[in-house]
């Protein structure tokens, strides 16, 4: 996961209005908190109006450095929870030694962390399954980089509690894929881009870039399908709806005759580490130093929308 580049005061105070107007005080946003093992964890919870008992719960990780409202602000998905009546939340994870916000999953520069995110969203998820009478078997999780790597963690070690997740440029651990041993099958959905220079598309264990040892996407993948018994694949190209973006989408497609569980696996040719939104002509992109700026990117699809649309199928 390569260092970015510092980005121009110019791209960061744009951001920071874009930020401010996107509508991160939404008045169906609340920001809330619990105490989990001694320390206030905080989150921001959308609630939509008009959200029925036994909707769905779906939790959306930040990435490394970033927060809540950030995510809140980029990714879209109150507007996918408006339409669609399900309840959002977005955690925030802790500071940890160097000042960044972070998910504990594993990083080797993690190593002495105790703080233990797994069982704070795990607590919190079922808080809110109680307090909002959401259907326990319709919970999903998805996130950014280290909150797609989150979302992959809580395959592997929640699988009592979530019914599929969407990791976004994310990655699993060496150390989570040698000890992942869900419960039951989870249906996975990734994006993620060939020309990632954060999260490497083909994977790091050499740990050249010191987060520790992680494999590459494919191999991730095949894991995936090998726990979901899946023995069909088809491959294809989404509709290249704007060429100026330079960069087009494959997606491979894992299903089983005897199952619903399925594998979606979506590679952004020339794709950085990002969040591609539809017909924008700039998406969010998180860099491990800190900064925060607009990369060109794909605009062939709407992730949030994408997300929902696998999640659907496993909330009907």
């Amino acid at each position: 996961m390569k260092r970015a580049f510092v980005v121009s005061f110019v791209i960061v105070f744009v951001l920071s209005l874009w930020i401010l107007n996107s509508g991160s005080n939404q008045p169906n946003s609340l920001k809330q908190s619990l105490l989990h093992n001694g320390i206030e964890r905080d989150y921001v919870l959308y609630v939509p109006e008009g959200l029925p008992e036994n909707a769905p719960l779906v939790v959306v990780a930040h990435g490394y450095t970033s927060s809540a409202e950030i995510i809140m602000a980029y990714s879209g998905m109150n507007k996918i929870a408006d339409e669609e009546k399900f309840l959002v939340v977005y955690p925030q994870g802790t500071t940890d030694l160097r000042g960044n916000n972070f998910f504990n999953v594993g990083y080797s520069f993690h190593a002495s962390s105790k703080v233990d995110d797994l069982d704070f969203i795990k607590t919190l998820v079922t808080n809110l399954i109680e307090e909002y009478k959401i259907n326990s078997d319709h919970v999903f999780a998805t996130g950014m980089s280290n909150g797609g790597d989150l979302s992959y963690f809580l395959a592997c070690y929640a699988s009592d509690i979530f019914t599929a997740v969407a990791p976004i440029a994310g990655t699993m651990m060496q150390t989570t894929i040698e000890n992942c041993s869900p419960n039951k099958p989870m249906p996975i959905f990734e994006i993620h881009g060939d020309a990632d220079d954060v999260t490497l598309f083909d994977g790091d264990m050499a740990d050249k870039d010191g987060w520790g040892p992680y494999p590459d996407n494919q191999t991730i993948i095949d894991f995936w399908v090998k726990q979901n018994n899946l023995e069909l694949y088809d491959a294809y190209k989404f509709s290249d709806i704007n060429p100026n973006d330079n960069s087009s989408i494959t997606f491979h497609k894992y299903w089983s005759k005897v199952s619903d569980n399925e594998v979606w696996f979506y590679v952004i040719e020339n794709g950085e580490h990002d969040w591609p939104l539809l017909k924008s002509p700039f998406t969010f992109w998180e860099s491990p130093l800190g900064w925060w700026y607009f990369s060109s990117s794909n605009m062939d699809i709407d992730t949030s929308a994408e997300i929902w649309n696998f999640f659907k199928k496993y909330s009907d």
